[in-house]
């Protein structure tokens, strides 16, 4: 054979080598990335060791713990943040939550909590609501200094909702001028009137208020009447038109003379 083809042969097959060896060399860097990627998130130095729960005054945070379903041991990257958030959203007092890894082995969940505003009759005590209308909790004594609304069925278990006629109650509780709290006992549901609303007064007498709107011209109407009529034998103050409030009285006893004995 020609010393020159033979020369140009072994060249060409140690090309080819050289090829072969830089695929193969570039294959195995691709396996070893891969692998120190998984040792990297799957090892358990990357577990969770920690699951810290703050802004929490109402709930435990161990509870908080157990609705997210993050638990100890399982890998950081496995951890999902979206789910996690929305279930302890879910919990009665909890208004917002967020969920963030904190690497290399802690979650942190920092809670909102919901505030009561109103108190209603629930089944074994008092249910303490939001503004929303969410029932947070049921205590045996209904605390001081918040509105109650009456004349409703007994509230559901923490974390349900009022029904409307509640939220109707509700948003007058909330809108009462400070001036009114002090004589108002009761916020209610009319009977018989759908979407209407009453304040139960003190000592006696009731405030038809009508729909719930036109709060304000309404609140003065009331002001108007209790600053400057008798309110003795009050039975019914309708302001449900406030530019024209109607009071009804109770017929005044009647005194009954019984005859002396002998």
């Amino acid at each position: 054979m020609d010393p020159r083809i033979r020369r140009r042969r072994v060249e060409v097959q140690r090309q080819e080598g050289r090829r072969r060896l830089r695929v193969l060399i570039g294959v195995t860097a691709v396996v070893a990335v891969g692998c120190g990627g998984w040792a990297a998130t799957g090892s358990p130095l990357l577990d969770v060791d920690h699951v810290v729960v703050e802004g929490t005054a109402h709930t435990e945070p161990a509870e908080v713990v157990f609705a997210s379903k993050i638990r100890r041991q399982e890998p950081m990257i496995d951890v999902d943040l979206t789910s996690a958030r929305r279930a302890v959203e879910a919990l009665p007092w909890v208004q917002h939550a967020a969920v963030v890894r904190q690497w290399p082995g802690r979650v942190r969940i920092r809670v909102t909590e919901r505030t009561q505003v109103a108190v209603t009759a629930a089944d074994g005590g008092f249910a303490l609501v939001d503004r929303a209308g969410r029932v947070l909790d049921v205590a045996t004594d209904a605390p001081a200094g918040l509105p109650v609304l009456s004349g409703l069925p007994p509230a559901g278990p923490p974390g349900s909702e009022l029904g409307p006629d509640g939220t109707a109650a509700l948003a007058v509780a909330l809108a009462l001028p400070p001036e009114l709290v002090g004589r108002v006992t009761g916020v209610a549901p009319a009977a018989g009137r759908s979407g209407e609303v009453e304040l139960r007064l003190a000592p006696d007498g009731t405030v038809r208020l009508g729909p719930p709107d036109q709060l304000p011209a309404k609140f003065a109407a009331i002001r108007a009447v209790l600053a400057s009529v008798d309110l003795r034998n009050l039975a019914v103050l309708d302001v449900s038109r406030p530019d024209s409030p109607v009071l009804t009285r109770r017929e005044p006893p009647t005194k009954v003379s019984t005859p002396r004995a002998g």
